[in-house]
């Protein structure tokens, strides 16, 4: 399985994305709203980096009175991992364990097309799983019977 099995199903969402000079306030009540962990950010239909929820704790956590003026571009993480809609949702997993992110950002060329989280992932793997582990019960159900 592939991660566009995800992006097929959050094409139906606003696709989970801000600008930089947006303020985190504003990006909060984006992620609240979509219900996402993480926007990707982009300026002129380039990706130029991605804010999560930890980034805007962190930021009311650092400026307390002063959150309600910060900016987007100054508290995202400007290195984005990204992987294709191809990439193996596997292989996905495993570039979110070896960078120690929880966040991918999709992206087909240059052009974002959404944030998928590990959450998201590993969901879809455990219930690829527990279909494949259906099906092959009511395999051995049928081979079991014609046998008999």
């Amino acid at each position: 399985m592939t991660v566009s099995t995800l992006t097929i199903k959050q094409t139906l969402k606003k696709p989970p994305f801000c600008t930089s000079d947006m303020l985190v306030f504003d990006a909060a009540v984006e992620i609240a709203e979509i219900d996402v962990n993480a926007l990707a950010v982009v300026d002129d239909d380039t990706l130029v980096g991605i804010i999560t929820d930890h980034d805007i704790i962190r930021c009311l956590a650092d400026t307390a009175t002063e959150f309600s003026s910060q900016k987007v571009a100054d508290w995202m993480s400007s290195k984005v991992i990204t992987c294709s809609p191809d990439t193996k949702m596997t292989a996905a997993l495993n570039l979110m364990a070896s960078r120690s992110i929880r966040h991918l950002v999709v992206a087909e060329e240059t052009k974002p097309l959404t944030v998928i989280s590990s959450k998201e992932l590993l969901t879809s793997v455990h219930q690829n799983d527990e279909l494949e582990i259906r099906v092959l019960q009511d395999l051995a159900r049928v081979t079991h019977g014609s046998v008999a």
